[in-house]
């Protein structure tokens, strides 16, 4: 199953709408991906894809603390006899207002922590200078182009902070 956060029924310690701060994602744009794909048809160069795993339930929740009602059956035995548990709501779980800002957050962080630097005016494009590897995230989508025998070392690199499904051939992408 999949849990998602439910944001039309938000509310504050008031029964008012809820508020959350602008911590809205800023998505690689179609020509940010054909930029990788020129990269990538470098000669020598090749590009390959990953998608993150459950990608947002990876970054914790950063902004307004939100509260939320578990599902019964999810309930811990703790709670037997309580009539209406509400828990801190700790990842940035799919559908809550913030989500999104705070899973680019935590992955330009993580992609730092490895060598990748975030291209000027590229929202969500990252290079390593060392590997000569270009990266575009698109949510949770990866897509690494450069020199053929760098690109399992790039994600060997970006694996050991954010967890990946195995990369493959560039099939669709956007």
């Amino acid at each position: 199953g999949r849990f998602v956060f439910e944001g039309s029924h938000v509310r504050d310690e008031y029964g008012d709408k809820a508020i959350f701060a602008d911590l809205s994602s800023a998505p690689a744009s179609l020509e940010s991906s054909k930029m990788v794909d020129a990269f990538g048809l470098l000669p020598g160069h090749e590009i390959e894809a990953s998608d993150a795993e459950q990608a947002y339930v990876q970054a914790e929740l950063t902004g307004t603390p939100t509260w939320v009602r578990l599902p019964r059956d999810r309930w811990p035995k703790s709670w037997e006899g309580m009539r209406d548990p509400v828990c801190p709501l700790r990842l940035a779980l799919y559908g809550h207002p913030d989500a999104g800002g705070c899973w680019e957050a935590h992955c330009a962080a993580k992609l730092a922590l490895v060598g990748f630097k975030p291209v000027p005016t590229w929202d969500s494009v990252y290079f390593h200078p060392v590997l000569n590897l270009m990266l575009m995230v698109y949510v949770d989508d990866f897509k690494l182009a450069g020199p053929k025998h760098h690109l399992a070392k790039g994600w060997e690199l970006i694996k050991r902070h954010i967890k990946c499904d195995a990369p493959t051939q560039v099939g669709r992408c956007l």
